[in-house]
């Protein structure tokens, strides 16, 4: 029994019972009609779903979590540069050096890492400096040269800069997937991703793969203790449905989730499609033409296959819109849009009406959103102002669900962002916003009489706050995780010192 707690969603009521996995009852302490093996007292935190991060990247996270991909999240170009190069002393000459996290928008000078730096940071080995946003990277130029870049890169030209050692979309995604680790690498990241998002009180995961066997995910996910949803990318279509595979398939711990496609590419990486130029130029890249893309969709809805389609600037998404409504897609597929950042015009009404459901990030609001942010600079005030409309989303009554991309991997952080933005469009209600962070994944997953919330008969995945929501919002920054439940389980218990 959890008691002493403000119950999300049970007004008055101050207890409940975990029982095989389930919840098993809910209401005020004293009335118990049983005895619990074990009381916990929540001190007067608030119990809630346990969040689903709709949209991560699981193995990337891992990595990072488990040192095998350095973290640059945060740090200055000095001190990014730093890091490199001591972790190329300590890996040896030859070794290559992935780091991931850079975001230049950050910086005074707004410019991007260059090949140049690398080489000086790390002479002998070959590095690969991932942005924040993963539709960029750069290359020291032994990582440009040495094998297997150099075989990927030399037959994917147009997405290469040699000058400045910038590698972009698929070649980029292909090159991390070639150098990437081995197999006990890719067990020890994913329990390092699972005790990660333990800690931030996630109890289950929506996880693309960038080049990853979707099979590791869905065989480890029972000794994650993490419900696992897999996303696979739409090429593998084909495979898919010939061994018999479609959306939904699985069990309580991992399942087959949508197939993932992409319209575009990202604001930092200077390639999401718009129609207005970026103040630096350009304006971006479609990156399917309709045709194929319609094709694609058609095909994976026939088979059963729900699709997330990536979908940043205004053009992609007006494309988004127009495969699916020449494709008349299944509703019942409850197909996604990925991002949906800068719609415009009857975007979001259009894809209400299509039966789309709409993942969000409101990460990306705090990252890059606001006076001198990187919207504010690419894009101007007036078009940052619009972005990440979450409350006309609400208010159409699209599905939304939240998701972190691992920008980062925290929901509370998320919370905050959606709730407390510095937009008007962009803001949400506290149960508007820690629905889409819980109810919002278990829809789109096909799972919400299984998970999402808190009523008798759902799995016991549960979050115990170590204070009560009820009109604390402005608080949000200042929440702890105390507990995080998984089939009512305890995960994790934050250590009081």
């Amino acid at each position: 029994m959890l008691r002493g707690a403000e119950v999300w969603g049970h007004p008055g009521d101050d207890a409940v019972v975990l029982r095989r996995g389930r919840i098993d009852w809910i209401g005020p302490s004293g009335e118990a009609e049983a005895p619990a093996d074990e009381t916990i007292d929540a001190r007067g935190g608030a119990v809630i779903p346990g969040f689903v991060d709709a949209h991560v990247h699981l193995l990337h996270t891992g990595l990072v979590e488990s040192g095998w991909r350095i973290d640059l999240a945060g740090r200055s170009r000095a001190d990014c540069l730093a890091v490199v190069r001591e972790a190329a002393r300590a890996r040896g000459a030859r070794e290559w050096v992935v780091a991931t996290g850079w975001d230049e928008s950050r910086w005074p000078d707004t410019r991007a890492l260059t090949r140049q730096e690398l080489d000086r940071a790390a002479p002998r080995n070959p590095v690969l400096a991932v942005r924040v946003d993963g539709h960029v990277l750069v290359a020291s130029s032994r990582g440009l040269h040495d094998e297997p870049a150099a075989a990927i890169l030399a037959a994917r030209p147009t997405d290469v800069d040699g000058a400045s050692g910038q590698v972009r979309e698929q070649a980029a995604t292909e090159v991390l997937a070639a150098v990437g680790p081995d197999r006990a690498a890719i067990d020890e990241a994913l329990h390092a991703a699972a005790r990660l998002c333990h800690r931030m009180g996630v109890t289950a995961v929506h996880t693309m793969c960038d080049g990853e066997d979707p099979k590791a995910f869905l065989d480890a996910a029972r000794g994650l203790r993490l419900r696992v949803v897999v996303h696979p990318p739409i090429e593998a279509l084909a495979g898919l449905a010939a061994a018999g595979h479609r959306t939904g398939d699985g069990d309580d711990w991992a399942r087959w989730g949508g197939l993932k496609a992409f319209a575009d590419g990202s604001i930092g990486a200077r390639n999401a499609a718009v129609s207005e130029p970026f103040r630096s130029g350009g304006r971006g890249t479609v990156l399917c033409d309709d045709a194929s893309m319609t094709d694609r969709i058609r095909a994976a809805d026939a088979a059963g296959w729900q699709t997330l389609i990536h979908a940043i600037g205004d053009r992609a998404i007006e494309q988004v819109l127009r495969v699916h409504e020449a494709a008349r897609t299944s509703h019942a597929l409850r197909h996604r849009i990925e991002h949906f950042e800068f719609p415009a015009g009857d975007h979001i009404a259009r894809a209400s009406k299509a039966g789309l459901c709409a993942c969000m990030q409101p990460n990306f609001i705090g990252n890059w959103s606001g006076p001198g942010g990187l919207y504010e600079q690419e894009l101007g005030p007036l078009r940052d102002s619009r972005s990440n409309p979450l409350r006309s989303v609400v208010d159409v009554g699209m599905p939304l669900a939240f998701g972190s991309d691992g920008m980062p991997v925290s929901p509370l952080y998320g919370l905050a962002c959606a709730v407390c933005p510095p937009h008007r469009g962009q803001r949400l209600s506290l149960k508007e916003a820690l629905t889409a962070y819980t109810a919002g994944g278990a829809y789109f997953a096909h799972e919400e009489t299984e998970a999402g919330g808190i009523q008798v008969g759902k799995r016991a995945d549960l979050v115990v706050l170590d204070a009560p929501t009820a009109g604390a919002e402005s608080e949000i920054g200042r929440w702890a995780i105390e507990r995080t439940f998984v089939g009512g389980e305890c995960v994790y218990h934050r250590a009081v010192t």
